[in-house]
């Protein structure tokens, strides 16, 4: 376990060295307050860099608490992403979209295997993350099938008949408006596609996030799948340790 947690630790900071490079650049290209974009011929006035340092350090410590929840150590062994994916059948021909996508988990494994991965998030700082890792991680075929889209709270921003599969892992509990949420993704979908969505069961376990009150149970997630016009929907309760599967189609 010990040494889980410190590869687990130097993947975060390795990470966070990346997603603060980017930003870094981010900052310096020539934005609408740029003088030179401006025109403006004046010298520009001196910035607070103890300000902008420490916003940065700030937004760096809050990503960096936010990758632990996402990506606690030993997530690969407990969150099983191949059976999960497996579930999928052959994806060499197919879209899938990753719903909170988070750190891109399941987007990177994905960009592998399927023709194309829409990774959507509503936190910039996910994409912006996404964006560079999957540089590093990936060879360059893969990282064409890789694509971030900054989403909102009631719209995952697919167009219609774009994804044949729609993936939506530990994020279903924090969805507003559950059912009318997948009552757009439906609208959205072609005939036919697969939507699956992972979540963690309501039980007493060594997992720390998301808390036991916030979480779903079972039954609950099939009965709003249903009430949005899904159909076959199956669920299996045995696969992954801590989480169950729900599978339905339009």
């Amino acid at each position: 376990m010990g040494v889980v947690l410190l590869l687990s630790n130097m993947k975060i900071r390795h990470y966070l060295a990346i997603f603060s490079i980017s930003i870094t650049l981010l900052l310096a290209a020539c934005g609408p307050d740029d003088p030179i974009a401006e025109g403006n011929t004046k010298a520009p006035k001196p910035a607070d860099s103890t300000a902008q340092h420490n916003a940065l350090t700030s937004d760096s410590a809050s990503l960096q608490n936010l990758l632990r929840q996402y990506d606690p150590p030993g997530r690969d062994v407990w969150q099983k992403p191949e059976v999960v994916i497996g579930k999928m059948g052959d994806l060499s021909n197919k879209t899938v979209a990753d719903i909170g996508a988070g750190s891109g988990f399941f987007s990177r494994r994905l960009a592998q295997q399927a023709k194309h991965v829409i990774a959507v998030e509503l936190d910039p700082r996910f994409i912006h993350f996404m964006d560079s890792i999957k540089r590093v991680e990936l060879k360059p075929e893969y990282q064409s099938r890789f694509e971030t889209r900054l989403g909102l709270p009631n719209d995952p921003k697919l167009k219609p008949n774009e994804a044949d599969i729609v993936l939506v892992v530990n994020t279903y509990i924090y969805i507003q408006n559950r059912i009318a949420y997948l009552k757009n993704l439906l609208n959205v979908m072609p005939q036919g596609g697969k939507i699956i969505i992972v979540d963690f069961k309501r039980k007493r376990m060594p997992i720390k996030y998301p808390r036991p009150e916030v979480r779903l149970e079972l039954y609950e997630v099939e009965n709003e799948l249903d009430a949005a016009g899904f159909t076959n929907i199956e669920s299996d309760d045995c696969a992954l340790d801590y989480q169950y599967i729900v599978m339905a189609e339009k």
